[in-house]
């Protein structure tokens, strides 16, 4: 199995772990519950708008690769945008996320009759029509994820979002059931009055009569995180990391695919087509004596028809025996669209890290050199001081020269208190990382570390600063200021003016210094060290870690799903970006030129400084 399957499968048992209790409800809880969530939100306010305003100013997309999601007629959605694609392959039509669209992410498509709908991951849902995009997006924030799309024969369509099924009629937005209000969904398929529901982790639900079943590991069901789910008359499949069960009436019949990672399936001619993750398309009869038979080695993103199949790169066709590319993946300039680290050296050199890829290093001539090993891939935070680079990732710290060489390599065995890097700080005479473990200074004198033990607000460390002398470690508990290598302070919600004790990251501008937080938003620690809070922020903003800049003219934040906060230090006032951004998940910032650059989970995008503090 792969580096990239290991770190998806571990992220799908840890949101596991977090929805397991609400998926396992009673009959009668769920009867009680869902009465009174549906009288709440029998209607939910779903505003629409046409898009045609012009692309904004001062913003330059980074080209990253096509990130292929869906196909639908002559249409492949793409995390980054959206494509319409000729008979002979070109592309005849692009819309960018950030840009023609929403700041969000594609996931799913379908298409009826001249009507393109169009998923987003953060924007509910858009529809494409004459040329013309109608965006409808539910003011309830979690109701504009939006997973999966099933149209039905009422000529409703129905939206699978994080918090349950809705139902769009072109009046208004409903949600399709009240007893299924409050699950993940990630595939519908079937038909209304008998709709089969895949979940992230509570396993495949079906809907008919009125009635709601749910199938788990105890009732056949492989694993409980259902990718997907084809529905052929009375018989349906669920695929998931580790194979399909098949379904006959409503009932279980037996497990297919056997081992696979099936992530698209399609039924047709009694046959199972599931597309999977790493091995191809696996082929399956869906008889009792059927065996599997896999054709190819790559990942299959969508299984449009038996012949016809969407790769991550490329829109395929097998007819014939023969595997034929109909339309390829725009190419990129940077690697990947994950974007989890920025820096500009001192040459010019803008350097990318990413969750799972490593780095790009892009020359002032446009060409990129990428990184990337079974220790470099994994990249939290990257630091320019001098002729020297230190990059933190989940397998150490690593230092590179001048020439972008990597020289180092720094684990526990080298003096760390944990391999884990999550922040770094070049100082003049010493070098902090920070660690889930505590802090580890390196001076002249060898390595030393501190933890929660000498006084850290907590021991895992997720960001640093520095004011002067004074070293600040943003922590799971708080803010612990450090003077001449001892804890001085430690700043809690509970003896100080701090919202959120979750510290994600920190920008110092002048005597200042503006702390980031896991739910607390931005708050500054003024230079006699006394909390202030800014009325024009809402207090519950998510700031990513490590996604805070300062410059001469303002402090930039990088939140969770609220786009860039910008901060005027002339002005004194906060404004929120989402449009240019390829999403609303910023994720790190850097400051170069007089232009900002602003990385997302989908793509990367350099911001002319002047445009941000208007």
């Amino acid at each position: 199995m792969t580096r990239r399957n290991w770190i998806f499968l571990g992220a799908a048992a840890g949101a596991g772990a977090v929805y397991t209790g609400a998926a396992l409800w009673r009959a009668k809880e769920i009867e009680d519950q869902s009465a009174r969530v549906f009288e709440r939100l029998q209607m939910i306010a779903a505003p629409e708008r046409w898009r045609d305003a012009p692309p904004p100013s001062g913003f330059e997309p980074m080209p990253t690769p096509a990130d292929f999601r869906a196909a639908a007629g002559r249409y492949i959605a793409a995390a980054n945008g959206l494509l319409a694609w000729n008979p002979d392959g070109t592309i005849a039509e692009q819309w960018r996320c950030g840009w023609e669209l929403p700041p969000a992410p594609l996931s799913a498509i379908v298409e009826v009759g001249d009507v393109l709908w169009i998923a987003t991951e953060g924007e509910g849902v858009l529809a494409l029509e004459g040329g013309k995009l109608r965006h409808i997006r539910p003011a309830v924030k979690s109701y504009a994820t939006v997973r999966a799309l099933l149209p039905v024969a009422s000529g409703a369509i129905l939206w699978g979002t994080d918090t349950g099924v809705l139902r769009y009629d072109g009046k208004g937005l409903n949600i399709a059931h009240p007893a299924i209000g409050r699950i993940a969904v990630t595939a519908l398929a079937g038909k209304e009055e008998d709709l089969y529901i895949g979940t992230r982790n509570s396993g495949l639900w079906r809907l008919h009569a009125g009635q709601l079943d749910q199938f788990r590991e105890a009732e056949g069901l492989p694993d409980p995180h259902v990718q997907a789910v084809a529905v052929s008359g009375d018989q349906a499949v669920a695929g998931t990391p580790i194979g399909a069960a098949l379904f006959r009436g409503g009932a279980f019949d037996r497990k297919l695919a056997d081992g696979f990672f099936v992530r698209s399936a399609l039924l047709e001619s009694e046959t199972l087509y599931a597309g999977t993750l790493e091995d191809g398309l696996v082929t399956t009869p869906l008889g009792a004596r059927g065996r599997a038979v896999v054709s190819g080695k790559q990942e299959i993103r969508q299984v449009v028809s038996p012949t016809r199949l969407l790769t991550r790169r490329a829109l395929v066709s097998t007819e014939n025996g023969r595997e034929e590319t109909l339309v390829e993946a725009p190419a990129g300039l940077l690697t990947d669209g994950n974007v989890s680290a920025l820096a500009m050296d001192q040459a010019g050199r803008l350097w990318v890290g990413y969750f799972d890829r490593g780095l790009d290093i892009v020359g002032t001539d446009g060409k990129v050199t990428h990184l990337e090993s079974d220790r470099l891939f994994c990249v939290n935070r990257i630091v320019h001081s001098g002729d020297r680079t230190a990059v933190a990732t989940a397998n150490g710290l690593i230092y590179f020269d001048v020439a972008g060489r990597q020289r180092q390599v720094l684990t526990r065995d080298d003096g760390l208190i944990a391999t884990h890097v999550t922040d770094v700080l070049l100082a003049e005479a010493v070098v902090l990382a920070a660690t889930p473990a505590g802090l580890t200074m390196f001076d002249r004198s060898g390595a030393r570390s501190l933890n929660a033990f000498h006084g850290l607000g907590n021991n895992h460390v997720y960001s640093l600063g520095l004011r002067g002398q004074e070293i600040f470690c943003g922590t799971l508990g708080g803010i612990t200021r450090i003077q001449q290598g001892v804890v001085r302070v430690s700043h809690t919600t509970a003896n100080s003016g701090l919202k959120a004790n979750w510290v994600t990251a920190m920008a110092v501008a002048g005597g200042d210094v503006y702390v980031g937080t896991y739910g607390g938003g931005v708050q500054r620690l003024d230079a006699n060290n006394a909390w202030q809070s800014f009325k024009d922020l809402p207090s519950d903003m998510v700031v990513n870690p490590g996604a805070m800049v300062a410059t001469a003219a303002g402090v930039y934040a990088g939140t969770l799903t609220h786009g860039l906060l910008c901060y005027d230090l002339v002005r004194l006032r906060w404004r929120r970006i989402t449009d240019g951004l390829p999403s609303a998940n910023v994720t790190a910032l850097a400051w170069a030129g007089g232009s900002l650059y602003a990385g997302t989970d989908n793509g990367l995008v350099k911001i002319a400084e002047g445009v941000l503090q208007v």
